[in-house]
């Protein structure tokens, strides 16, 4: 099962590196921090840290970690770059369209932001799925169970906890991302498997929530036993 305290830890520097990402692309429109210093401080782990804790003062507090975690919070500040937003020094225009129609009549042109989604490929998805077969397979072992591969990956294709496998996989690399280690856009992979509903769009007020993880696990194990 995943650490209780290490994965409330991640949980918290996630939602303040979500805002922190926020307010530096506002920061950029607004011309108070150049495109290219936050991507390359976004960069590198030693970067962020050091950008990070030169301007932490000046961060808003919804977005500031406890000092006492600042380096956990900047390595997975370094890991968006890599994993789930890209910071774009020009981004250009975009067709925007209220009601879903992009005629001349119901669209118009508008500025893009300065942070952008990373774009997913079928490879990145499928790595998803192979985190999500890794992460069953060591929640077995934890019980003394061994699986072969394919029950595992039985396990994730079934609807009934595909999204509890996506949970205890990205919960896993919400802690490793505060070590600064990620898989790239296969962790954007992973939360669309529990931020977004099957039809394939965001699923609006979702939040990370400490108790979702347990259940997911709890899901998991039910599955796995049942399976073994």
């Amino acid at each position: 099962m995943l650490s209780a305290d290490r994965l409330t830890l991640a949980i918290e520097i996630h939602s303040r590196s979500y805002q922190l990402l926020r307010w530096v692309a506002d920061a950029i429109e607004k011309g108070f921090i150049p495109a290219t210093h936050a991507h390359q401080s976004a960069d590198v782990a030693d970067a962020a840290y050091g950008w990070v804790s030169e301007h932490y003062m000046n961060f808003p507090s919804h977005a500031r970690p406890d000092r006492r975690h600042l380096r956990e919070f900047a390595n997975f500040f370094g890991t968006y770059v890599a994993t789930s937003f890209d910071v774009i020094e020009q981004p250009g225009t975009r067709r925007h369209s209220h009601c879903g129609c992009y005629c001349l009549y119901c669209s118009r042109i508008v500025n893009a932001p300065h942070l952008q989604p990373k774009k997913l490929s079928k490879r990145d998805k499928r790595r998803a799925v192979d985190l999500m077969v890794d992460r069953v397979n060591s929640l077995a072992l934890e019980q003394g169970l061994a699986l072969n591969s394919d029950i595992a990956t039985k396990i994730v294709q079934d609807n009934a906890t595909r999204r509890s496998a996506g949970y205890s996989a990205f919960g896993y690399w919400l802690i490793k991302r505060t070590e600064g280690i990620t898989d790239g856009k296969s962790i954007l992979a992973l939360w669309r498997e529990i931020a977004w509903s099957p039809a394939g769009s965001p699923i609006q007020g979702f939040k990370l929530r400490y108790k979702d993880f347990v259940d997911a696990e709890e899901s998991l194990l039910a599955a796995v036993q049942s399976q073994a």
